[in-house]
C-alpha cells in the first residue's frame, strides 16, 4: 500500500510541465481556472486537481501580491456621477468628468486593497 502511494505521488515530469504551462498561462491571462479550462478545451476538474496537487507538492507557488500603486486623486466640489462598491468593501466615487484611464487605474488599485 505504501508503495502504491509513493508511486501515485511521483508524477511524470512531462505531465507536470503540461499542467504547469497551462496554470502559468492562466495566471498570466488573469483568468479563473474554470474559464481558462473551458477556453482551452481542458477538463475543469482536471485543471483544479492539477492546481491543488502541484501546489501541495510545492511545484506550483503563488506569486507575491503586487505592491499597491498610488495615483494622485484630485477632488472637486461637484457630486460624483456614480459610486462603485468593490467586493473588498472599498467605495470609489467617480466624478462625471473623470477620464477612462484614470478611472481604470484607481479602480484597479482600490480593488487590490484588503
Amino acid at each position: 500500500m505504501a508503495q502504491a502511494r509513493a508511486h501515485s505521488r511521483a508524477r511524470p515530469k512531462a505531465r507536470d510541465r503540461f499542467w504547469l504551462d497551462h496554470l502559468r498561462a492562466c495566471r498570466e491571462q488573469r483568468q479563473t481556472l474554470k474559464a481558462y479550462a473551458q477556453e482551452h478545451g481542458l477538463s475543469v476538474s482536471a485543471l483544479y486537481n492539477a492546481h491543488s496537487t502541484l501546489k501541495r507538492r510545492g511545484v506550483l507557488t503563488e506569486p507575491a501580491p503586487a505592491a499597491p500603486t498610488f495615483v494622485p486623486v484630485h477632488l472637486s466640489t461637484g457630486s460624483a456621477a456614480f459610486r462603485v462598491h468593490l467586493p473588498n468593501g472599498v467605495v470609489v466615487e467617480v466624478p462625471a468628468h473623470a477620464e477612462n484611464a484614470a478611472c481604470a487605474t484607481v479602480l484597479d488599485c482600490a480593488s487590490r486593497l484588503s
